[in-house]
């Protein structure tokens, strides 16, 4: 047997290891009686149909230790380490499969984000990936005349700086904007086509778990290589998340790869335009807090009413296409 049907066979078990979900879930129980001791009740199965306990011996092994230390940081359950490498090899799939109901194939979703952020930070300030230059920035901005412009940018110094301490809500507030066009665009496709926005919130927790999965492995690069430059490390990653995406959406709507693409460069666009609007949004709420007028009109029909007028043009016009496609197809 040859080098390239080696290569062949193990990308055909990969794929089908990708998309077959039994390879995730509890083994069965093969019908063995049990007894549980917690409420006495004789039953079959892995579980007691009464209180939840698990089948096995009453008697505490080491594995009892083991399974004991790791409830403590919250991953007892459902593996944290086997969803995450799912995360960086399957993610389209797990997502699908959590969200068309095996919710056991995955660590609560919520939890490891809340877990990875902090790794990450700790991680970041191990790296030193950051330097401390925010307070450079603010001086400058003080020290500007009271302008508007000098306003707008110390509002946004503020938000970066919270944006740099808190990684989990970051991932997930820029993500969250790709809620309601995922939501559009994707709503006719073969697979996972119709979920509602409380799955998409979930599909965007996974996805921002994985960015900072990503950022952490980038981190560990620029920390290893230091000669590489701040725009290098975001050109880098940058293009390493638009690659990532689009294999998560590819696998988890079940689109082309053409298919896939240009329904993400819409998805993106219009996540970026409701940015758009919600940072100016808040920046015209500041201005009416502090009483400051001026402005605001210019503010609102130049930047934050044409944003919104780009994202209700392209989701009807992304929507059309994926009706009349999806007409075609049936």
């Amino acid at each position: 047997m040859n080098l390239a049907t080696r290569l062949s066979q193990w990308h055909s078990r990969y794929k089908a290891w990708q998309r077959d979900w039994h390879y995730h879930i509890i083994a069965p129980s093969g019908g063995a009686q049990h007894h549980c001791h917690c409420c006495e009740v004789d039953y079959s199965g892995n579980f007691c149909p009464e209180c939840g306990q698990r089948a096995g011996n009453r008697h505490l092994d080491w594995s009892s230790v083991r399974k004991g230390i790791m409830e403590v940081w919250g991953v007892g359950n459902r593996s944290l380490p086997r969803t995450l490498w799912q995360l960086i090899w399957r993610p389209g799939y797990l997502i699908a499969d959590y969200i068309s109901g095996r919710r056991q194939v995955s660590f609560p979703p919520v939890k490891m984000l809340v877990i990875v952020a902090l790794v990450a930070m700790l991680a970041l300030m191990f790296f030193d990936i950051y330097e401390a230059d925010t307070v450079e920035q603010t001086t400058e901005t003080v020290t500007e005349t009271n302008t508007t412009r000098a306003q707008y940018m110390s509002l946004l110094d503020s938000i970066f700086d919270w944006a740099s301490k808190h990684y989990d809500w970051t991932a997930l507030i820029l993500l969250s904007f790709y809620i309601l066009p995922v939501y559009v665009v994707f709503r006719e496709a073969p697979r996972c086509g119709r979920h509602t926005l409380a799955e998409g919130f979930f599909i965007q927790v996974f996805m921002a778990t994985q960015l900072l999965i990503y950022l952490i492995l980038t981190g560990l690069v620029v920390f290893l290589f230091p000669d590489i430059s701040d725009n290098a490390f975001l050109l880098f990653f940058s293009v390493l998340v638009l690659l990532v995406h689009l294999r998560n959406y590819r696998q988890l709507f079940g689109y082309k790869v053409w298919g896939t693409l240009w329904r993400y460069v819409v998805t993106a666009t219009v996540a970026f335009m409701l940015l758009v609007f919600a940072l100016n949004a808040m920046y015209i709420g500041y201005m009416l807090c502090v009483q400051r007028w001026e402005n605001i009109w210019d503010v609102m029909l130049h930047r934050a009413l044409p944003s919104l007028a780009v994202t209700v043009v392209l989701l009807w016009i992304s929507a059309r296409i994926n009706r009349r496609t999806s007409t075609h197809i049936g």
